[in-house]
This record gives structure tokens, C-alpha cells and sequence, in this order.
């Protein structure tokens, strides 16, 4: 069953209408519509919450390939790993379950990803892409580092807040995807910001100040909203 047809099903079970069911999920029922009419789906960190809102099992959107060598399958195993994260706090999801959730034999799992670190570096890169993608644009027209941060960074972070809390609460990959922000940000910052560039140091001392916020923020059980985190920054920050 296609996950549009998944979510139809699952609204109507708990008799739904589809503004009750994005109620539910803080949306607008036309992302709802969208979803069982085919026309685009859900984020991954979407389906965490829709999975946790109603008490789903972790597979529940796990849709296995016809064809065990479709290119979807890292897919399915980041999905599953993810949805793993979000059900375990303390220990890594290991392969087996990996295996079980994603419908992949272990031996497959092993051939896209030979190595744990592999894995963790998938997943890291998988929830930051959009979020690089769109800070490099900024950067390139705007040498304002801050107002990069407040207006541009912070709206792609609040928007994956389900997956970044994951990140920052889960003791076996929160030092990873640390130490993997500040290096990959004062790559991107020194190399659009000339006059950063040319300070290092100071450079360091940002990145540490700001990556520090976002770890606090996300780290939250409930992230404060979006626009109380974006008043809260630009009143912090306009006194330095």
C-alpha cells in the first residue's frame, strides 16, 4: 500500500476528517489532501510524528521494494534507522532490527554501508543536505552571518525538528553530528565570508556560539516556535 493510501486508511480508522487529522499534526488539511491524492508526501521527520501521535508501529511506513536492488533501498534503511532512533534513546538501532524494520537482509544492508560510521554519516548527511543547500545560497548574497542564521537557517531547522531532536538527544551520534556541523558550516562560511575567512578565530568562536543555540533549542522535548526562537536570537545577538 502507497504511503498516500497508508495515511487515507489510518485518518479514517480514527475517524478523521482531513482538517481533524492535520489538527493533530499542526499542518494544513491541504498537505493531508495532498498526500492521499498522490501529489507529493510527508517528510521522513513527518512520519516520525504521525507514527508517534498515533501509536503506529515503527514499520508503518516502511513500504519494501518489489526488486531488492531498486534504488530506494538506503532509503528504507535510513527510514528504518531513523525510526529506530526515535523508539530507543540509549543504544544505536543495530542491524537486526535494521533488517526487520526495512524488510532488508543484513548482508544487503552491509553492501550500501560496510561500516556503522558509514551509516551514521548517511543519516547525518540525509537530514542536513536541504539545510546546506539552502545556507550555501544565502551565504553567497549575504555576508551577514547572523541574519543568515536567524532567517534563513533557523526556518530549515525548525522544520526538521523531529529528526534534529534525534540528533542532539541521542548519545551514540550526538558528538558525530556536532563536530560534523561545525567543521562542514566553517567550511561553507570561510569560503563565502572573505573577511571571516581571514579571521579564523573569530570564525571558531561563532560557529561554537551558534551551534551551542541550536543544540539547546533542539534538544528541547518541544522546541520553542519558530519565531519565539528567531526573537529570542535577534535580541540576544543584537548586543554583541
Amino acid at each position: 500500500m502507497e504511503i498516500g493510501n497508508k495515511i487515507k486508511a489510518l485518518r479514517k480508522k480514527n475517524g478523521l476528517t482531513q482538517q481533524q487529522f492535520a489538527e493533530k499534526l499542526y499542518i494544513s488539511f491541504q498537505s493531508v489532501s495532498n498526500w492521499e491524492r498522490h501529489k507529493g508526501h510527508p517528510t521522513t521527520e513527518m512520519m516520525l510524528l504521525i507514527i508517534e501521535k498515533f501509536d503506529l508501529p515503527l514499520d508503518f511506513f516502511i513500504i519494501p521494494p518489489t526488486n531488492p536492488c531498486e534504488d530506494n533501498d538506503e532509503g528504507l534503511i535510513l527510514l528504518s534507522f531513523l525510526a529506530n532512533m526515535h523508539s530507543n534513546r540509549e543504544d544505536k538501532p543495530s542491524l537486526k532490527q535494521l533488517e526487520k524494520t526495512s524488510g532488508i537482509a543484513i548482508q544487503k544492508i552491509k553492501q550500501y554501508y560496510p561500516s556503522y560510521d558509514d551509516l551514521f554519516y548517511a543519516v547525518i548527511n540525509r537530514i542536513d543536505k536541504d539545510v546546506k543547500i539552502k545556507v550555501e545560497t544565502s551565504l553567497s548574497t549575504n555576508d551577514n552571518l547572523i541574519s543568515v542564521f536567524i532567517n534563513d537557517m533557523a526556518p530549515m531547522l525548525y522544520e526538521k525538528k523531529e529528526e534534529l531532536h534525534l540528533l542532539y538527544t541521542r548519545p551514540y551520534i550526538r558528538n558525530i553530528w556536532i563536530t560534523f556541523i561545525k567543521s562542514k558550516y566553517l567550511s561553507l562560511i570561510t569560503r563565502y565570508n572573505p573577511k571571516l575567512a581571514a579571521d579564523i578565530l573569530t570564525t571558531e568562536y561563532l560557529i561554537e556560539m551558534l551551534t551551542s543555540f541550536i543544540s539547546v533549542w533542539m534538544s528541547q522535548p518541544e522546541p520553542e516556535p519558530l519565531v519565539d526562537f528567531q526573537n529570542r536570537m535577534k535580541k540576544y545577538l543584537s548586543n554583541l
